[in-house]
């Protein structure tokens, strides 16, 4: 048996667990984020904050997804880079077009997948909130 138990946790629970810590790290709480506030600054914990907001979105995406959320086709007009990256995933705000008008989402998308001036892609409406989230690239015809 030993003197020290092993808690091995999956994949996903570490994952959850090191956000959940960059949530609050981001937010100020604890004393690692009061003291990462104080020494990097507002705007490194600003940055973050967006950046952890970003995750949440593409999980959020993902799970309405699966919920079997419908998405609307949008064209996209315009695209801007936020300079954020996650994991070498660019965080950028493409304005598309959604029926009579131009909205712009902020979205995590896969180096992979970025969208281009032109293309069609998926938006989703939170059915919680009513906001617009990003979905991905439409399939191309």
């Amino acid at each position: 048996m030993g003197l020290f138990k092993i808690n091995r946790k999956s994949l996903q629970e570490r994952q959850e667990e090191g956000l959940q810590m960059a949530d609050d790290i981001a937010a100020g709480r604890g004393l690692m984020g009061k003291r990462t506030k104080a020494f990097l600054g507002s705007e490194f914990t600003d940055a973050m904050q967006q950046a952890t907001s970003s995750i949440h979105q593409a999980e959020h995406v993902a799970a309405l997804r699966a919920a079997g959320v419908p998405a609307e086709e949008a064209t996209v007009l315009a695209l801007q880079d936020t300079g954020q990256t996650i994991n070498d995933n660019p965080s950028i705000v493409p304005t598309v077009q959604l029926g009579a008008q131009a909205v712009a989402v902020q979205a995590l998308v896969s180096r992979l997948e970025i969208p281009r001036v032109g293309e069609q892609v998926h938006i989703m409406r939170d059915p919680q909130t009513g906001g617009l989230l990003y979905a991905g690239l439409a399939p191309r015809a």
